[in-house]
């Protein structure tokens, strides 16, 4: 196998596996002691964490620390259990430590606290801080300047109190269903023998929790992965799915793919009714919400059957294949939408909106299905996309971009009639909703104000100042329509107030 490199393109590929009951009772053993063992290295890594303030890196784990985790896993498999759950960690924190900046970016604090705090968040992998003295990096006209400033004690105290905010407000990670992803230390990965089994095309000999008694797999091959160009490793995912099920998931790193790009932008808006809109005007994915509404109707219908015969949902097998079969809707028409537009425009950059996959015609089950599993999906396409070709995704802030006029600017809620339909009462202007909202994207990707952290009033006071900043030089303003407007209310009250400027910002 060929050395990995740090930029390295991974994909992992369902093999359908043909092994007996028995076998795969073996590895649900396994499965079911290295979740155990995966929460007691999370609470030993969480342990380390309050008494030092910080993880300690995987590779500085020493032996001696382990054996004190008890597990009937092996050496080998308790260290590659360590990695999957400190690799968990470390994303969990990493995502704390982006709200922390979110945070601090928003609050009415002076400029140097912010940078005080924004400098300390940065240190990598640490929650506690006990720095007297830090870097920070102010903007000035010839570029970043460096400096040395003191912590005080207003300032630790303060980190502190944000984060354990975050950490109570952030769901821990609790490994109680995690699947394993498992390397050489534990697993071999073959091709079929020229004079072994026909039938089988690949075979994984898995460690077990009986010593010297590993058990072999027998794979299907998985005609698609094997076109998609790259290299296949020995390193397979065990997953468990929904009905209770075992499934083998090989991981290949794969070539990244030769990319000519056609279009500098192209600004997407994801929506329900069609999946995606881009700023040229394409509506792609149109059946996409009449699958979800037909899928919404029959889980609800056998979820009310279930529950009058005194069942649990969870454990009907109907039930769990329609929620099966929507996962894999999703994520397949997902892929082939983005696939689509690609292919269509080969952009150098993709500008999109803060996900959220929600719709009043669909029920709460069903939104929460889309807002967990759609938004998933959505991201590791963009990030596979980002690795495959060289795309840069840019995300802008989507605040009242479903109210704004992409021509003139104008912001009011009744601009948008429908989820298709879009007129704006100042200007006229008629077009596709979701079109708008990507226009809308297009345009902010390009404008230093529109920060992605920035809050709705902030957005809000920006897109204003904007609109009004358009009608300078004409005779006149569309008063009439202002008034009426609660969102232009504080301007009307400052027009009054001379000092203000004749449009009441400045």
């Amino acid at each position: 196998m060929s050395k990995i490199k740090e930029d390295s393109i991974f994909g992992s590929y369902l093999f359908v596996n043909y092994a007996n009951k028995g076998k795969l009772e073996k590895v649900k053993r396994v499965l079911k002691e290295y979740r155990k063992t995966a929460k007691a290295i999370a609470n030993f890594l969480w342990r380390e964490f309050f008494e030092k303030g910080y993880f300690p890196h995987k590779k500085s784990i020493k032996k001696e620390q382990m054996q004190h985790i008890q597990s009937k896993l092996s050496e080998r498999y308790k260290y590659v259990c360590l990695w999957q759950v400190y690799d968990v960690l470390a994303g969990y924190i990493a995502n704390i430590q982006r709200q922390f900046a979110n945070i601090v970016f928003n609050s009415s604090l002076r400029k140097e606290d912010k940078l005080i705090l924004l400098a300390l968040n940065n240190v990598k992998g640490r929650l506690i801080y006990d720095k007297d003295e830090i870097e920070v990096y102010e903007k000035k006209d010839e570029g970043m300047e460096k400096k040395t400033v003191k912590v005080s004690e207003y300032h630790k105290k303060l980190a502190k109190k944000i984060f354990k905010h975050l950490l109570k407000r952030n769901r821990r990670p609790r490994f109680g269903n995690i699947s394993m992803h498992l390397d050489g230390k534990v697993v071999e990965i073959s091709k079929k023998k020229e004079n072994g089994a026909k039938s089988f095309d690949y075979w994984i000999k898995v460690t077990t929790l009986e010593k010297g008694k590993p058990i072999y797999i027998p794979l299907k091959a998985n005609t698609y992965a094997e076109k998609v160009e790259g290299e296949f490793l020995n390193y397979c995912q065990v997953v468990e799915d929904d009905a209770g099920n075992i499934e083998f998931r090989i991981v290949k790193q794969l070539k990244k793919r030769e990319y000519i790009p056609l279009t500098e932008k192209l600004s997407i808006d994801l929506g329900l009714n069609p999946l995606i809109a881009t700023n040229n005007g394409d509506l792609i994915g149109r059946q996409f919400f009449d699958f979800l509404k037909k899928m919404d109707e029959k889980i609800a219908k056998r979820m009310a059957q279930v529950q009058r015969n005194g069942g649990l949902p969870g454990r009907d097998n109907k039930y769990r294949e329609y929620v099966r079969r929507l996962r894999e809707f999703l994520k397949n028409e997902i892929n082939r939408v983005l696939n689509r537009v690609i292919n269509l425009y080969k952009p150098i950059k993709i500008i999109v909106e803060r996900l959220d996959f929600r719709s009043p015609e669909l029920s709460k089950r069903m939104n929460r299905f889309i807002q967990n599993f759609g938004k998933r999906y959505v991201k590791e396409k963009l990030e596979r996309m980002q690795q495959l070709y060289g795309i840069e995704i840019v995300e802008v802030n989507p605040a009242y971009s479903s109210q704004e006029c992409s021509s003139c600017g104008y912001v009011d809620r009744e601009n948008r009639k429908s989820t298709q339909e879009f007129e704006c009462k100042c200007c006229g202007n008629k077009i596709n909703a979701q079109v708008n909202g990507a226009k809308n994207l297009l345009e902010r990707s390009s404008l230093r104000e529109f920060h992605p952290n920035l809050s709705k009033k902030q957005v809000l006071k920006v897109l204003i100042k904007r609109h009004l900043e358009r009608l300078k030089g004409c005779k006149s303003a569309p008063l009439d329509i202002l008034k009426g407007n609660p969102y232009y209310r504080e301007f009307l009250e400052n027009i009054l107030n001379p000092r203000q400027g004749p449009l009441g910002y400045v």
